[in-house]
């Protein structure tokens, strides 16, 4: 009988998943299935974050609506503009929702997340940034309410958390959607913290006015060039 040799062109190609892990480190949209999780484990690790991002939303709802009506009688542009992002935030959740809902057409469905969430980035980032410049040309004064700290200091507790929660899960997924969305939870983290602290430095000497506004040009900036960069990335 003749003998067959098994050559390495007899293996099967490679088949492409989702990112899991990494040899390098390197995050890529896919890399080989050889480095995936088990299907176990990838299926908790997809119901995880989709779990906390239906926590997200709702904490985001809630959130965003109560600090938008504090931030204009208090006339906060980094309020305001905080409240427009976790508004905005809602969107770029049920996006991700979407995006873990299924395993069908990963690649397809990872680049559209990444356009639409770099979308929703740079129109956030760019309307607190307009609106944190309007408030500095007109030299408006925020008005002191106690409210509103209180509010921003609990919803900057669960932001970080959560943000903590969903970087791990990223970790675990290494996709560059749920980085993005670690990324945007903890964004929304710190915008509330920059109003806890925009609201205590101006309670303690209301000359510097101006730093609220330059609060919001701050973030606002970081987000808008973290939307170039995913967009950057989906092509």
């Amino acid at each position: 009988m003749a003998r067959y040799e098994k050559f390495d062109d007899d293996t099967p190609a490679p088949k492409f998943t989702i990112v899991t892990r990494s040899n390098n480190e390197k995050i890529d949209l896919f890399v080989s299935s050889e480095a995936s999780l088990s299907i176990e484990d990838e299926t908790t690790t997809r119901h995880a974050l989709i779990t906390l991002n239906i926590i997200s939303i709702f904490v985001s709802s809630v959130c965003g609506l109560i600090t938008f009506f504090l931030a204009i009688e208090e006339q906060s542009a980094s309020a305001l503009g905080f409240a427009v992002d976790t508004i905005l935030d809602v969107l770029a959740f049920i996006t991700v929702i979407w995006r873990f809902t299924s395993t069908h057409e990963q690649k397809t469905r990872e680049i559209y997340v990444l356009r639409i969430l770099a979308i929703l980035f740079f129109v956030s980032g760019f309307g607190v940034f307009i609106d944190s410049v309007l408030d500095i040309r007109n030299q408006i004064h925020p008005i002191p309410n106690s409210y509103l700290a209180f509010a921003v200091t609990i919803q900057t507790f669960i932001f970080f958390c959560l943000a903590f929660g969903k970087y791990t899960v990223a970790k675990k997924l290494n996709v560059i959607s749920a980085y993005s969305d670690a990324f945007n939870t903890f964004i929304s983290a710190l915008m509330a913290f920059s109003v806890v602290v925009s609201i205590k430095i101006y309670n303690s000497n209301p000359s510097i006015w101006y730093i609220d506004p330059l609060m919001g040009m701050f973030i606002s900036s970081l987000i808008m060039i973290y939307g170039i960069w995913m967009m950057f990335k989906s092509f």
